[in-house]
């Protein structure tokens, strides 16, 4: 893992026209209104989805200085460098960002092979049966997920044993 904490931080540029954001080369990324900034990251070889998640600026300009990803957590209200407790840190290979700057798609290496609190090696692990397919298994429409990984990487107890589970009710 890099250390962080030498890192000086990203200098982001204000937001002064849809052309500077749109066509310029300034990076101005917009955060809501909780200073927060969609994340999608892929695995960088296949184009697999692994996850979804936000960063705050300070997510944003470790990610970027130290070239691993780093994550704000909704849930636990926390800086998190992935891969800090389980060892599957996410080496940046490309970070880009939409037209308007308010989405950032990460394509990483995984160390480990594994992105998902759950064990799985991808947070999308479930599909959602739809037209047809859901019409023929729930004629009284509830919805029942399908798995599309059958095997996890890891057991979640070995990796993070009592560690708070970040999943919120």
């Amino acid at each position: 893992m890099t250390d962080t904490t030498a890192q000086s931080p990203v200098q982001f540029k204000a937001r002064q026209s849809i052309e500077q954001v749109e066509e310029g080369h300034d990076l101005a990324p917009k955060f809501d209104d909780r200073g927060l900034i969609t994340v999608v990251t892929t695995d960088a070889d296949s184009g697999e989805l692994l996850m979804q998640g936000y960063m705050n600026a300070e997510a944003l300009s470790r990610t970027i200085t130290t070239g691993e990803a780093h994550y704000f957590s909704r849930s636990r209200q926390v800086l998190w460098h992935k891969g800090a407790t389980s060892g599957f840190v996410q080496r940046v290979r490309e970070l880009l960002i939409d037209d308007d700057q308010d989405c950032i798609w990460l394509r990483v290496d995984v160390e480990g092979g594994a992105s998902c609190h759950v064990g799985y090696r991808s947070c999308f692990y479930r599909r959602v049966p739809t037209g047809s397919e859901f019409t023929a298994a729930a004629p009284e429409g509830d919805v029942e997920l399908v798995f599309t990984d059958k095997e996890k990487v890891f057991d979640p107890e070995d990796v993070y044993g009592d560690a708070p589970n970040p999943t919120q009710l």
